[in-house]
C-alpha cells in the first residue's frame, strides 16, 4: 500500500496559498485543497467558490451551433419532421429529454427513438430507417452517440435523411460529413470540452429557446454526474443550479417517485446512488423506453408506474449482478485465474447490462483489472474495470488486432471479441500486461490530501462544503491521521457499524465491524477518512468518515495478548477434525514460498523461528492484508478470503474450520508454552471473576486490551484465559465498551469450550 500525498509546496506556492486565503476570506488549508484541485488564482477561487449560471460559457461559441439552430428553424417553418436519436443510459436518456422540451418550447414536436442495449451503442440504422419508411424523416438529431457512425450517417443521407450530430465523445479518426456540435471538436472557441451528452443538447436547447433551457438543468446535472463527468469548470456550475430544482418546491413529479418520498436534501450522492441507478437500470434490463417514457409523460399515474417499474428493474438489476459476481468468482476460484496480472472471466447467459458492475465488484475484490464476458451470437461481448495505476484501454489498444471492436478510457472499457479468437487475446493481454508493469508498478495506490497531526477545526470542516458539490474530478477531500489502539467500539450491540476518538474529534466507520479488532490492536495503523459536517438543531459538528484502515506490522510490540486471546477464541470455535479433508505435515518440509493461493497460518509469531525465508513475504493477524491471493503469513487467522485455495498451519493444537481449502496442519510445533502452565482450578477463576467484578462500568474493548489498560495482579495469559472463559459462559458481556456482568448467568466451567480445550491438552479429563 502507497499512501500518495498533495504535492510538496514551495515557498511561492505557499505564498499564493496565503493570498487566495486572504482575497477570498478562506482558511489556509481550505485555499490549500483549492489548489491542489488546479485552483491556483485568486479569480479561479472566487468563480470556484460561487458557482452559478452566470458562468455558463455561451453555446454559439460551439462549432458548428449557428449552423444547427438555422436548420432547425428552417425545418419548424417547414414543418418537417424531426426525430431525436439518443443511447439508452442515464445521459442518454436526459439528453433526449431535454432536447425533446426544448424543441417543443420551440414549436416542434420531435419523435424519439432510443435503442436497447442489446442492439448496441451508436446509430442503428434499421431502426431509423423503418420509423423512416412509415413517416419520412427530414431531419434526425443525434444525441450522446453519433460521432463514430460515419457509415451509418452516409447511409441515411444517401437515404434523403439531414443528419445532425451531437455528441461528447473522443473524436475519431473519419468524421460523419454532416453538421457535429461536440465540445472536443478542435478549432473551435468553445473553452470546456468536458460536457456529458446531455450538456450538450443543452447548449442546443439554449441556443434555440434562451434562458428557457434552464428549466431542464436538473435533467443535465443528473446526466453529468451519472455519467461520471468531472465536476470541474462548466459542469460544476451545471450541477449546483440543477440540483436547485431538486428543491422541495421545484422537484419534477418523476423524480419525487425514484426518490420515494426522500424527504432529505437531493445531493450530487443522491442523483448518483439513488436515481441514476434506476434509470439506469432499465437500459441494463431491456427497457430503456421505459425511463424515457417516465421523463417525457405528463401523466402522473404513468409516471409513478413507470418509476414503480425502474425501481423493480433495479433490484432486479441488483439481484443479476450479485449472482453473477458468485458465478464468476466460483470460475476465478477453480481456474485460480487469481493468480494472474488480469482477470477475464467468461459466462454462458449472463446479462450483458450488469457487466460492468460485476466487472467493478471483482476487482475491488482482487485489487486487479477485470473483465466480464457474456456470450453474444457468435462473440463474447464484455466489460472491463481497472485499478488505478493500470491503464486497460492502453493494453486493449495494444491487443486490438485480436478484437472484433473495443472502446472506453484507462479505467473502464467495453470489449467484444470473437470466440476462435479469446484465448488469444487473453494470451496477449496478459504478455501486454508483464511486459509495462511489475509488481511494485501496480501495487495498491491511496490519495490524500494530507495527514491530520493537529486537531481539526469547526471552521476548517464546515468550509470544506464550499467545495461542494463533490464527484468525479473533484473527488471530496480525504486525509490520513495515524493512530495506536483506537478503542473502538460498535455503535450499538449487533451494529456492524464502528465508532473510536482521534486528534480531538470522533469517527465513524460504516460497516467497520470485520476491522474492530485491527483498530483496537497496539500497532501504528493509518486511517484514511473524509470529514462530515453536519448541523442539528442549529449545534454545528463534525465527525470524520473512514475510509480505509492501513496497518504498519513493522513493530509488532504488545501484541502477544491480542495474539493469545485470538488464540482462545479460534479453538472454541474449532470443528471436529473428522468432518475435515486435512493433511497432516511435518514441519520440516513446509517452505514459506511466494506466489498465490497459499495462506501460512502461524497461533505463536514466537513459532516463525522454525522457518527460512520467512522475511520474504508479508504477514498480517487474523486476516489477509491485501485480499489479492498472494501468498502470505496470517496470525491466528479467523477470516479467508475466495482468492485463497489452501491454508497451511505452521503451528496448531486445533483449526478454525474452512471447509472449502485444502488444510495441512503441522503437528511438530506447538503454540503457546505457556497453556502447560495455566491453571484450571475454581480458587484461581474465582479470583479474576471477583476482579472483573469490580471493573463493571468501566470502558472494555477486549480481554487483551483490559489487561494492557487495568495491568491486573495476574499472570498475563491466565488473566486472557480466565477472561475468555467468562465471557464464553456469559457471566459478563462488553456492551458500547462497557464491561457487564449478567447476574442471571449460571453455568460451570467446564461448559465453555476454551475452559474444556486447555484441559484436553495440558492432559486433563474433564
Amino acid at each position: 500500500m502507497n499512501i500518495i500525498y498533495g504535492k510538496s509546496l514551495t515557498e511561492l506556492e505557499i505564498n499564493t496559498i496565503q493570498e487566495i486565503s486572504n482575497q477570498c476570506d478562506i482558511l489556509f488549508d481550505t485555499a490549500r485543497l483549492l489548489y491542489y484541485r488546479n485552483i491556483n488564482t485568486v479569480q479561479k477561487a472566487k468563480k470556484y467558490l460561487n458557482p452559478s449560471k452566470k458562468h455558463f460559457y455561451n453555446p454559439l461559441l460551439l462549432k458548428n451551433m449557428q449552423l444547427v439552430v438555422d436548420r432547425i428553424n428552417t425545418a419548424k417553418n417547414k414543418n418537417q419532421h424531426i426525430v431525436i436519436f439518443g443511447d439508452y443510459d442515464a445521459d442518454g436518456v436526459c439528453a433526449l429529454s431535454i432536447l425533446y422540451y426544448c424543441l417543443k418550447d420551440f414549436g416542434i414536436t420531435p419523435t424519439l427513438i432510443i435503442p436497447e442495449r442489446e442492439e448496441g451503442y451508436g446509430l442503428n440504422y434499421n431502426k431509423i430507417i423503418d420509423l423512416h419508411f412509415q413517416k419520412k424523416i427530414d431531419l434526425l438529431l443525434t444525441v450522446d452517440c453519433g460521432v463514430s457512425d460515419f457509415n451509418v450517417v452516409q447511409m441515411l443521407m444517401q437515404d434523403g435523411i439531414d443528419v445532425i450530430v451531437t455528441d461528447h465523445h473522443e473524436i475519431p479518426d473519419v468524421l460523419p460529413d454532416c453538421p457535429i456540435i461536440n465540445p472536443k471538436l478542435s478549432d473551435q472557441e468553445y473553452p470546456f470540452d468536458g460536457l456529458c451528452g446531455a450538456g450538450v443538447a443543452y447548449k442546443v436547447g439554449y441556443a434555440l429557446i434562451g434562458e428557457k433551457a434552464n428549466d431542464y438543468l436538473d435533467f443535465v446535472a443528473l446526466a453529468t454526474v451519472a455519467d461520471t463527468m468531472d465536476l470541474i469548470d462548466e459542469n460544476r456550475d451545471i450541477v449546483v443550479e440543477g440540483l436547485k430544482l431538486f428543491s422541495d418546491k421545484k422537484i419534477r413529479y418523476p423524480f419525487m417517485c425514484l426518490l420515494n418520498n426522500n424527504d432529505k436534501s437531493v445531493t450530487a450522492s443522491t442523483l448518483a446512488f439513488a436515481i441514476a441507478p434506476k434509470i439506469n437500470a432499465g437500459g441494463r434490463m431491456g427497457d430503456a423506453n421505459a425511463s424515457l417514457k417516465l421523463f417525457t409523460t405528463q401523466n402522473n399515474e404513468e409516471a409513478f408506474e413507470l418509476a414503480v417499474k425502474l425501481s423493480n428493474y433495479n433490484l432486479s438489476r441488483q439481484a443479476d449482478s450479485e449472482s453473477i459476481f458468485y458465478q464468476a468468482k466460483e470460475l476465478i476460484q477453480s481456474t485460480k485465474q487469481y493468480k494472474n496480472s488480469i482477470i477475464c472471466v467468461k459466462g454462458e447467459g449472463w446479462n450483458l447490462g450488469v457487466l460492468g458492475i460485476v466487472s467493478a465488484k471483482l476487482v475491488e475484490e482482487y485489487k486487479k483489472p477485470v473483465i466480464v464476458f457474456s456470450n453474444f451470437e457468435d462473440y463474447y461481448k464484455g466489460s472491463a474495470r481497472s485499478i488505478n495505476s493500470v491503464n486497460i484501454y492502453d493494453l486493449l489498444y495494444a491487443c486490438k488486432g485480436y478484437l472484433k471492436a473495443f472502446g472506453g478510457h484507462s479505467q473502464a472499457a467495453g470489449v467484444s471479441v470473437c470466440k476462435e479468437n479469446f484465448d488469444s487475446f487473453y494470451t496477449a493481454l496478459l504478455d501486454e500486461y508483464n511486459s509495462k508493469h511489475t509488481t511494485i508498478d501496480v501495487g495498491e495506490r491511496v490519495y490524500a490530501d494530507w495527514e491530520i497531526t493537529n486537531e481539526l477545526s469547526l471552521d476548517f470542516a464546515r468550509e470544506i462544503t464550499l467545495l461542494e458539490p463533490f464527484g468525479e474530478g473533484n473527488k471530496k477531500p480525504t486525509f490520513i491521521t495515524k493512530i495506536c489502539s483506537a478503542n473502538a467500539t460498535t455503535l450499538r450491540e449487533n451494529s456492524p457499524h464502528v465508532q473510536f476518538k482521534t486528534q480531538g474529534f470522533s469517527m465513524l466507520y460504516f460497516n467497520g465491524e470485520p476491522e474492530l479488532q485491527l483498530l483496537n490492536l497496539p500497532i501504528d495503523k493509518y486511517i484514511l477518512f473524509d470529514v462530515n459536517y453536519s448541523v442539528f438543531r442549529d449545534v454545528p459538528s463534525f465527525k470524520g468518515f473512514v475510509k480505509r484502515v492501513f496497518a504498519d506490522y513493522s513493530n509488532l510490540k504488545n501484541l502477544s495478548p491480542f495474539v493469545f486471546s485470538e488464540f482462545l477464541k479460534n479453538i472454541s470455535i474449532s470443528p471436529n477434525n473428522d468432518n475435515y479433508n486435512y493433511s497432516s505435515i511435518n514441519s520440516g518440509s513446509v517452505k514459506i514460498e511466494k506466489g498465490y493461493g497459499t495462506i501460512y497460518a502461524i497461533q505463536d509469531i514466537n513459532n516463525l523461528s522454525y522457518y527460512e525465508n520467512k522475511d520474504n513475504i508479508d504477514i498480517s493477524f487474523f486476516e489477509p492484508k491485501d485480499k489479492n491471493g498472494e501468498n502470505c503469513i496470517v496470525v491466528c487467522p479467523n477470516k479467508i478470503y475466495n482468492c485463497y485455495d489452501s491454508i497451511i498451519y505452521l503451528d496448531k493444537i486445533d483449526f478454525v474450520g474452512f471447509s472449502e481449502l485444502k488444510i495441512s496442519i503441522c503437528q511438530n510445533i506447538l503454540p503457546f508454552k505457556e497453556i502447560t502452565n495455566l491453571s484450571v482450578k475454581r480458587d484461581d477463576f474465582s479470583s479474576v471473576f471477583n476482579y472483573l467484578s469490580q471493573l463493571v462500568g468501566k470502558k472494555f474493548i477486549n480481554s487483551a486490551n483490559a489487561y494492557l489498560t487495568f495491568n491486573p495482579p495476574f499472570e498475563q495469559h491466565f488473566f486472557i484465559f480466565a477472561t475468555e472463559v467468562f465471557l464464553e459462559l456469559g457471566f459478563f458481556f462488553a456492551q458500547d465498551g462497557v464491561l457487564n456482568r449478567n447476574y442471571q448467568s449460571k453455568s460451570p466451567l467446564t461448559n465453555s469450550k476454551i475452559y474444556s480445550k486447555i484441559n484436553s491438552i495440558k492432559g486433563i479429563v474433564c
